[in-house]
């Protein structure tokens, strides 16, 4: 597949997050699987350079690192030059930007939820600022794309009309986990328990980590041996993180128990996972949701936000609760913390489930989508 081909994956809108986790085991991945294709991966973040395995067939370009409107330029008057300049067959944009004239054809993934959503989040004027400006440049990416891949059915079905994507060329591909070297990683050594009831994600207004603290407090003050509260990720969004250290005054004493770690390198995420009892996911704007599917991958009862996509992803694997309900989060919890049973239910529904979602699963099916694309012209 792609025998001599050129594909330019444009990464340089990538950053942290979902976009790294895909960069760092989509690439290798591609690289093995169309072994006498060329790749060229540009990014910003020169971090990618060092957690991204390296192959034959792959160059990594570091961009200059630049604000928004430096990297609006960069689409608008460099990215068709250097596609040109490369010989690219293919321009391969793992986020939603491209340029609107490409020397060849172009494929598009829409994955930012915040661009679309309708949802009042309560942003201030420089961020609606920017997500204006970030929506203009997706609806123009979309425009000229051969084809948009979407990360679930959901965000197929709504990101796809607000961003008016042609039903034709919307395609579904899920991210995936490397379920095999999780579980090598899980029995590595001895789970601990330390970490307690994990949620693990950067941290938005969206990720509801608010809410989760206030569930833990109440659920805290009805159960005394209740685990430790841990919060990996790290700070995108500084009003919401203010509101976070205020429920974390507010809970006093409880405060002790509630650990916010704040960034952690991608490689030492699985610890995290290895020394949980429980995973809990409360966002309620996700298009995929990775975290969801590691926590599987690790073999943890998880608690999710009841929203669809979710539901897409872990199927019969979580127990789902209100995102916006307090008491009924802190009630879900606390649930799969006294029932073993139902706690051992949702690992082996996982332990099924999360084989459907694998990165060669997601991989071979981006080689087969290039290969239509370029062959369609």
């Amino acid at each position: 597949m792609l025998a001599g081909r050129r594909v330019l994956i444009d990464a340089s809108m990538v950053t942290q997050g979902g976009g790294y986790t895909y960069l760092v085991n989509m690439v290798p991945l591609l690289a093995a699987a169309a072994p006498k294709a060329t790749f060229l991966v540009l990014v910003r973040n020169p971090s990618l350079i060092r957690a991204i395995a390296p192959a034959e067939n792959v160059e990594i370009r570091v961009l200059p690192v630049r604000g928004l409107l430096g990297r609006f330029a960069f689409l608008v008057f460099s990215s068709a030059k250097l596609t040109k300049g490369w010989g690219a067959d293919v321009y391969f944009s793992v986020a939603e930007y491209a340029p609107r004239a490409s020397s060849c054809p172009v494929v598009v993934s829409l994955r930012n939820a915040n661009i679309f959503t309708t949802l009042d989040l309560g942003w201030g004027p420089y961020q609606k600022t920017r997500l204006r400006l970030l929506g203009y440049l997706a609806r123009a990416a979309v425009k000229s794309a051969s084809r948009v891949i979407f990360v679930s059915r959901d965000s197929a079905a709504w990101m796809g009309d607000a961003a008016k994507v042609v039903p034709d060329k919307r395609v579904v591909i899920h991210h995936g986990v490397d379920v095999e070297r999780w579980r090598e990683e899980m029995a590595r050594e001895p789970r601990r328990g330390s970490v307690g009831i994990l949620t693990l994600s950067s941290v938005y207004r969206y990720k509801n980590c608010v809410r989760l603290v206030e569930a833990y407090c109440e659920l805290a003050r009805r159960v005394p041996d209740l685990p430790p509260l841990t919060i990996v990720g790290d700070d995108q969004d500084s009003r919401h993180s203010e509101h976070l250290r205020q429920a974390l005054r507010k809970a006093g004493s409880l405060a002790e128990r509630i650990r916010w770690v704040g960034a952690v390198p991608y490689e030492e995420v699985v610890a995290y996972y290895r020394d949980a009892v429980l995973f809990v996911f409360p966002s309620y704007l996700e298009t995929f949701g990775h975290p969801l599917l590691e926590a599987m991958a690790a073999e943890l009862p998880v608690v999710a936000a009841d929203i669809p996509v979710f539901r897409e992803i872990a199927g019969d694997s979580a127990v789902y609760v209100d995102p916006f309900d307090v008491k009924a989060m802190a009630d879900g919890i606390g649930e799969v913390l006294a029932n073993p049973e139902l706690a051992r239910k949702i690992v082996d529904s996982a332990h099924v489930r999360a084989r459907d979602f694998t990165w060669e699963i997601t991989a071979d099916r981006v080689i087969a989508l290039l290969e239509d694309v370029i062959h369609q012209g």
